[in-house]
């Protein structure tokens, strides 16, 4: 399983990615779609725990502390789409989607970090730390 991941400032971007995305060859079980901002509006006293579950989900993914942390903060601020792809051509499919609709290039909140917009990680996220909702 290869896990795809971009991030957007403006929700209706990654609204629209997430449509294109469901009409060519994804499924809603493989796609996620977790807006920080819209989480803690809602529920007050969600936002730290919102804040621990974007954490663990980029450690889990990136073991470069400060990759992980640039893409958490990010995240915190944006909208963050995962695609969990089966194959490679899939997953290049996913990133060309999340690229075309605007991801940002998360190198922008961090000087540590290579500057690339969409990315593609060849590890499966276990559904207990999945970003749905």
């Amino acid at each position: 399983m290869i896990t795809v991941i971009g991030i957007f400032e403006d929700v209706s971007l990654a609204d629209d990615a997430c449509e294109y995305l469901l009409g060519n060859e994804f499924t809603a079980e493989s796609l996620d779609r977790h807006t920080h901002g819209t989480a803690a509006a809602t529920q007050p006293n969600h936002e730290a725990g919102a804040i621990d579950r974007i954490g663990t989900f980029f450690s889990h993914l990136f073991d470069d502390e400060g990759e992980a942390k640039a893409h958490a903060t990010a995240g915190r601020s944006g909208t963050i789409v995962t695609i969990h792809a089966p194959s490679a051509r899939l997953a290049q499919e996913a990133v060309d989607a999340l690229n075309y609709y605007g991801a940002i290039d998360v190198n922008a909140f961090s000087e540590d970090t290579t500057g690339q917009r969409s990315r593609m990680v060849e590890r499966v996220v276990d559904d207990s730390i999945r970003l749905r909702g």
